[in-house]
C-alpha cells in the first residue's frame, strides 16, 4: 500500500532527525527532502513540533506493533519472550523503523527518551504480563518468580535504554545475552522439583 502524503512526511523527518538531529533539521529541510515544498508540509503539520510529536507516535506505534507480533507469534513461550526482552532490552537484530532508528533518534537527548518509553510502558507492560502469565498457564514458569520479574523488568529495561544511549548495540550484545538466559532461567520450573511449581493464579490472577 502507498503511504499517504503525512506518512512520507513522517518518515523523512525520521530520517532527517536520526541523521542531523532534532534541533537542527528545519521545516525547510523536510520540504527538500520530501520534494513535496514547505506549502505541502504546513498543510499537515503547523510546526518542527508537531512533526516531531508525529514522529515520535510513529515509533511508537511501529515499537508496540513489533511487541504485539512477537507475543502473538506460534513460538514457544520462552522463546516469544526472549525476543520480547530482547527487542526492549538492545533492539538488535531488527529491521523495522522502530527497532532502527528509535536510537539514533533520541542517542542525544535523555528527556525524548522518556518520552518515548512512556509512551510504550503501559502496553508494553501488558504485553509482558500476557507472555508471564502464558508460561505460568502452561506449567514452564514459576508464578512467583514470575511476579518479581514483572515487578522490576520494565525499569531495568528503561535503565538499559539509558546505559545504551551512547553505546554501540554490538557492545551490548554479550552482557545482554547473559541477562536474558539468567531472568528466563530463572522463572522456569524446574521439573525436578515439583515443589517449586505454585499455581498460576496465585501471583497472576486476573
Amino acid at each position: 500500500m502507498a503511504q499517504s502524503t503525512r506518512e512520507q512526511l513522517i518518515d523523512v523527518a525520521r530520517q532527517l532527525f536520526a541523521r542531523k538531529g532534532v534541533d537542527a533539521t528545519t521545516m525547510g529541510d523536510i520540504a527538500n527532502a520530501s520534494e513535496r515544498g514547505r506549502r505541502t508540509v504546513y498543510t499537515y503539520f503547523r510546526n518542527k513540533k508537531e512533526v516531531y510529536a508525529a514522529v515520535l507516535q510513529s515509533e511508537s506505534d511501529a515499537l508496540l506493533a513489533r511487541l504485539e507480533e512477537i507475543v502473538d507469534s506460534e513460538a514457544p513461550v520462552k522463546e516469544r519472550l526472549r525476543d520480547f526482552l530482547s527487542v526492549r532490552l538492545i533492539r538488535r537484530r531488527e529491521a523495522s523503523s522502530a527497532v532502527a532508528s528509535l536510537r539514533a533518534l533520541f542517542k542525544p537527548d535523555l528527556r525524548r527518551m522518556s518520552r518515548v518509553r512512556c509512551l510504550v510502558r503501559d502496553r508494553a507492560r501488558a504485553l509482558l504480563h500476557e507472555l508471564l502469565a502464558e508460561g505460568v498457564e502452561s506449567g514452564e514458569f514459576d508464578s512467583a518468580r514470575c511476579a518479581m520479574l514483572e515487578g522490576f523488568a520494565l525499569d531495568c529495561m528503561h535503565a538499559m535504554d539509558i546505559a545504551g544511549a551512547d553505546t554501540d548495540a554490538s557492545g551490548l550484545a554479550v552482557s545482554a545475552d547473559a541477562m536474558l538466559d539468567f531472568i528466563i532461567s530463572d522463572i522456569c520450573i524446574d521439573r525436578s522439583d515439583g515443589a517449586k511449581n505454585k499455581p498460576a493464579r496465585d501471583a497472576f490472577s486476573e
